[in-house]
């Protein structure tokens, strides 16, 4: 979908940005969502407040960025189309400085922050039919995605399924969930076994010699993670410890362990978790250790945003 966006109100944004310091901008921005990778945020500015923006300093050229689009669109259509997931309409557009840099932004309508699945979910923790009735609805959806990946020959799709990156839309008369999917930053797809995103794009908000060493030790684990069904529900699960909604995990395996054949055990989950937090504090730690040496160091802006300290 094209959404109507004034590019030069973006370019303003841009050029003025404070990267470590956002709501300081020349024009404020208001993080609503730091994952690991990218942030979320709504810019405070009358031509752009409808709109939820995921900012991505990762391109080199402008053909990089052309190929990552023309991924990300066919990404966003096979998840519609062919897996059946229903995702929140989302455009994005390039942005070219005045001093050379190329950042692509992705723009989605900006939601209720009480709809974001992680948010939603702490205010039903306590209404046990509503938790269950949402974690059937969650994983259903992410079976769509298994189902295909087993009756396509030549496409299979990576998915990331974290209870955070839905949107709850709940219809209170007829009782029903409607699910929207939101992260479709990082389109993971694999075409005769090839992956068609250059994921170690976004490994260069780390160190380039320790960017080596990550590719070559957690890359690829990360990476097929997101395409085997039985991890994706693990990490889904192992996520409400970060949410600080863990009194659910018993509750959330039982459901899981209806979509599954290898049944789910707490201690897989726990396991599971505790490398996964390990992964991603080592690639923040990394990504802070950068920051600071650019910035501090050699004096040169910094190009990322980063997540505060994430409780883990």
């Amino acid at each position: 979908m094209k959404f109507h966006i004034e590019e030069e109100a973006l370019r303003e944004f841009e050029e003025g940005l404070d990267t470590k310091y956002p709501e300081r901008s020349k024009i404020p921005a208001k993080i609503i969502g730091l994952g690991e990778i990218s942030g979320t945020f709504l810019i405070e500015s009358e031509k752009l407040k409808s709109f939820a923006f995921k900012r991505l300093p990762i391109f080199s050229s402008n053909e990089e960025v052309e190929e990552y689009e023309k991924i990300l669109k066919e990404y966003i259509g096979i998840l519609r189309k062919d897996v059946g997931i229903r995702v929140v309409d989302t455009d994005g557009i390039k942005i070219n400085t005045s001093d050379g840099r190329i950042v692509y932004y992705i723009i989605q309508k900006a939601y209720p922050r009480s709809k974001v699945g992680n948010i939603y979910i702490k205010t039903i923790c306590k209404e046990k039919e509503k938790v269950k009735m949402l974690l059937n609805s969650v994983f259903s959806e992410l079976k769509k995605v298994k189902d295909f990946n087993e009756k396509s020959e030549n496409v299979k799709v990576g998915f990331d399924g974290q209870i955070s990156n839905w949107i709850v839309e709940t219809d209170e008369t007829s009782k029903n969930i409607n699910l929207l999917y939101l992260d479709v930053s990082t389109p993971l797809y694999r075409k005769n076994g090839k992956e068609m995103l250059k994921a170690d794009l976004f490994l260069k908000s780390v160190p380039p010699v320790i960017n080596r060493i990550v590719k070559y030790l957690f890359l690829q684990e990360i990476l097929d993670r997101y395409y085997d069904f039985r991890l994706i529900l693990i990490d889904l699960i192992g996520n409400f410890f970060k949410e600080e909604v863990s009194e659910l995990i018993p509750e959330a395996i039982d459901i899981a362990n209806n979509f599954l054949e290898r049944k789910i055990e707490f201690e897989d989950v726990k396991s599971y978790y505790r490398r996964d937090a390990f992964i991603w504090s080592l690639f923040q730690f990394l990504r802070r250790t950068h920051r600071f040496l650019k910035t501090n160091i050699l004096r040169k802006r910094y190009e990322f945003l980063l997540p505060g300290k994430i409780k883990r």
